[in-house]
């Protein structure tokens, strides 16, 4: 069967306004509350919508950002340790748990009933979470040793179908971006056109003005307009100094490129 037929009628639309309204929500602590709620909302049926960041190697949580039962919201950015017969020491052998991070398989959305046969079965499960019967994993891309993800949680068994993990997977490649326009914003970077972030990736690249006309096919001048356009709004003296402060927020398909 067609994975695409197994959405309902409606869920288009809705993942349409759910990624329209987390561009146009406050940026939040790490991802903007009106994306995980409009998550929360989707899926329905009691479903706890969580962000975290968490380094296991160095069994050191980092952020987590969390919907709660009654929609209320909760989040943490202060830097907490594990320790050593705690949690993170079961995270490797956790089938589900560590599955992206043991495959480097971090587009596919992995569910509890993909690893265990039964709820009974899952022992570390009960240990950690309580009565949260089954998780599906939303993995995002993050530096070397660190975890980033979304992930949802629900007390009944087998808990999600091939619908929510649809709905999840055509969100997925949107996540990424909305975090870095997240990020943007709380680290005070304008909105840039297009052409705007393409000049500066350039400039993050080491090519000269002339370069950059070149690979662009526009005339010098309209470089310099584009360059002077991005100075004045972020108050630096420099293309340089812009390229440095913006590129760490920049889309991801406009970082800088390789010479």
């Amino acid at each position: 069967m067609d994975p695409i037929g197994q959405l309902h009628a409606g869920d288009g639309d809705a993942l349409v306004r759910l990624i329209a309204d987390a561009y146009h929500d406050e940026p939040g602590p790490d991802l903007p509350w009106a994306l995980l709620d409009g998550l929360a909302d989707l899926l329905g049926r009691d479903t706890l919508v969580t962000y975290t960041s968490y380094a296991p190697g160095q069994l050191r949580w980092d952020h987590e950002q969390v919907v709660l039962d009654a929609g209320e919201h909760w989040s943490t950015t202060e830097t907490e340790y594990d320790e050593p017969d705690g949690w993170f020491s079961e995270w490797w052998t956790h089938p589900l748990c560590s599955y992206p991070q043991r495959t480097g398989d971090l587009t596919s959305i992995v569910t509890t009933t993909d690893f265990v046969a039964t709820a009974d079965e899952d022992d570390a499960r009960r240990r950690w979470f309580g009565d949260i019967r089954t998780h599906m994993i939303l993995s995002l891309p993050a530096a070397p040793g660190v975890v980033r993800r979304v992930l949802l949680a629900r007390r009944e068994w087998p808990g999600f179908d091939e619908r929510d993990r649809q709905v999840v997977a055509l969100l997925r490649p949107h996540v990424q971006e909305i975090w870095l326009d997240a990020e943007r914003r709380r680290a005070g970077v304008p909105e840039l056109t297009s052409r705007e972030w393409e000049v500066l990736a350039l400039v993050g690249s080491g090519l000269s003005h002339a370069e950059i006309a070149a690979r662009l096919v526009v005339a010098v001048s309209t470089v310099r307009k584009h360059l002077e356009h991005v100075r004045e709004r972020m108050g630096v003296h420099s293309a340089a100094a812009a390229a440095s402060i913006a590129l760490p927020h920049a889309p991801t398909v406009l970082r800088p490129r390789a010479r």
